[in-house]
Parts: C-alpha cells; sequence; structure tokens
C-alpha cells in the first residue's frame, strides 16, 4: 500500500471544510482585487458559492483547481492551456502519454518532471492521485483521468473499474468518482478495458457523463475490436485513438526502436499519439529523446492539440469529398 503523500489532501478530518473556507476567506479579496479593481465583488459571490458547497458529494468538496472556477467563475483558469487552433507548422505533431500515474509516487514525480506537453494520465484509486495530478497541472501538463475498464480474461482493473453489464446509473456513479479522484483535468483514456470498450452498450453511458463535462475521450485500443472512439465521435465529442504503445518491452533497445517508429510515424502521417508508462527505462529514454525532438523537426503537444488537428484535417477531406449543390 502506498504510504500517504505529503502533499495529499486530508479528506474526512475534522473541521477539513471549515479550515478551507477560513483560508479561502483570507486569499480570495487579494485574489479578486488585483484582477478586477472591485473588492466588493468576490464576497458577494459567498452566499452561492457556499449554498453550492453544500450541496456536494464530500469527495469533491475540496478537489483541487476548482475552486476558482467555483469562487470566481473562471474555468478556463484551472485547465490546462492547451492551444485553441493548433498547427502543423512547426513540423509533424507528437503527443505522449503517460499512462498509470498515481500509484507509485516517485516515477509519477519523475514523469512531471518530463517536458510540460507530456500528457499525464492518472489512475483513480491511488489516494496520492488527487495531490500529485494537482503538481502535475502546476507544472503545465494537461492532466486525464486514466479510467480502469474490464478487460477479456481475469486481470483485476482496479477499484469501482467499469465492468460490462453493470446498469447505467452504476456505470455513471463510478465514472463519476473516477472524476473526483483526480484533479485539473481536460479528458479521460482507458485503462485495460478490451472487453468493456467492445461493447457499445456498456460505453455510451461513460461516454455521455464525459461529453455533459466537456471532456475529451482518447481510446488507448486495447483491443481490435474496440468501439469506443467510433461512438464517442457519434456523442460530438473531441476523440481519436492511440498509434503506438512504447514500453510493450521495457528494454532500452524496444523502447528506443518505439520512439524511432513514432517519428517515422509522425513523419508519414502528420501526427502521432503514443502511450508509455512510467518504467524507468520509458522515462529515462523519454527525458533524453524530448531534448532533442525540435532540432529534429518535430513538434510536441499535448494529446488535445493532435486531437484537435486530427479533427481539422478530417474535416477538411470531408469538405473535399462532398459533392456540391447547384
Amino acid at each position: 500500500m502506498d504510504e500517504p503523500h505529503r502533499d495529499s489532501p486530508k479528506r474526512g478530518g475534522p473541521g477539513a471544510v471549515s479550515l478551507i473556507l477560513a483560508l479561502l476567506l483570507g486569499v480570495m479579496f487579494a485574489l479578486n482585487l488585483s484582477t478586477t479593481g472591485e473588492p466588493h465583488s468576490t464576497f458577494a459571490q459567498m452566499p452561492n458559492f457556499l449554498s453550492d458547497l453544500a450541496q456536494q458529494p464530500r469527495q469533491n468538496i475540496i478537489r483541487l483547481g476548482d475552486w476558482p472556477m467555483r469562487l470566481f467563475n473562471r474555468e478556463q483558469e484551472t485547465r490546462k492551456k492547451s492551444s485553441s487552433s493548433p498547427s502543423l507548422d512547426g513540423g509533424p505533431a507528437i503527443a505522449i502519454v503517460i499512462d498509470d500515474l498515481g500509484a507509485d509516487a516517485a516515477h509519477t514525480r519523475e514523469a512531471i518532471a518530463l517536458p510540460a506537453n507530456v500528457t499525464m494520465s492518472f489512475l483513480p484509486y491511488p489516494d496520492a492521485s488527487l495531490a500529485l495530478s494537482h503538481r502535475a497541472y502546476l507544472a503545465d501538463h494537461e492532466i486525464i483521468v486514466h479510467l480502469p475498464m474490464q478487460p477479456v480474461g481475469n486481470e483485476n482493473p482496479g477499484k469501482n473499474a467499469l465492468m460490462s453489464g453493470l446498469g447505467e446509473a452504476e456505470l455513471k456513479m463510478r465514472t463519476s468518482w473516477a472524476l473526483s479522484r483526480v484533479s485539473d483535468f481536460d479528458g479521460a483514456n482507458n485503462h485495460m478495458g478490451s472487453r468493456f470498450t467492445a461493447s457499445r452498450a456498456d460505453l455510451l453511458p461513460v461516454l455521455q457523463e464525459l461529453r455533459r463535462q466537456g471532456l475529451f475521450f482518447l481510446d488507448s485500443r486495447t483491443t481490435e475490436k474496440t468501439k469506443a472512439e467510433a461512438v464517442a465521435d457519434e456523442l460530438g465529442m473531441l476523440t481519436g485513438a492511440r498509434d503506438i504503445f512504447l514500453d510493450d518491452d521495457q528494454s532500452a533497445a524496444a523502447v528506443e526502436q518505439q520512439l524511432a517508429n513514432v517519428e517515422q510515424y509522425a513523419r508519414k502521417k502528420g501526427t502521432v499519439i503514443a502511450i508509455g508508462h512510467p518504467y524507468p527505462q520509458t522515462l529515462k529514454s523519454l527525458a533524453a529523446w524530448t531534448k532533442t525532438l525540435k532540432s529534429r523537426g518535430f513538434q510536441l503537444l499535448p494529446v488535445a492539440d493532435v486531437l484537435k488537428l486530427r479533427d481539422h484535417q478530417q474535416r477538411k477531406v470531408l469538405a473535399l469529398t462532398q459533392p456540391r449543390g447547384d
């Protein structure tokens, strides 16, 4: 079991909410005055904030990253500042996602030390994920939630995993629970899920909940039978799929070869999405490889930006292939 992390929020302790409110009262005046010049506007919002706070599930009350949005109605300030209009002007675009973060605090911190445009995907069940994902956000990483889903076989995907055959209400409840355990996220991808992602009926309520919260979905493609990207696209979500796994073989030679394959794929297709894990060799290889990526003519982007580029390219192709009306 993981030892408690020193940055982890202390949830469930006596007076936790009172302490947070006291701290907020001490800082909100300075925060609002510095940006609006109207010191009374913050306090005018306090009754509504307290009312909203009282109605929140306990696990959501102190979710890091939420309170600026709730107090000052500035949702974008709690999210990764990804580009609104990414382009390929800087060269072929590469997105790297590090999965399975939060379970091993030391390797998670090592992953956070990678360049800011590397996307961090946090498991919801480790207690340290809430604080570590916020630390990653403060380091300018894009954060996504690594949703545990049922695989083919008997491997355990983790606590409160999304399992085939569960009812719609239960699936949405488990999805909400997972989201409450990670901070500052913009999207989600699947952890395992070779059975779950092959079922449209199972996927639909989960992706509907993600869409309701304005999130994107990255299909990790743990099975060739996956329907995740197709269902997310039906729902009008920003979506796409993984192209390359970096470290099925964790040897140095194998990881280096996969990084070479990433570059080759990017040059051929214009974009590539690769997923790795916080293994020592993967992190070591990525730390060296990313230092010279720009000089080799590539751009490293958060995964949401690469999904936007692909969506834009697909729309252009569709527009060119559709017959024109007279």
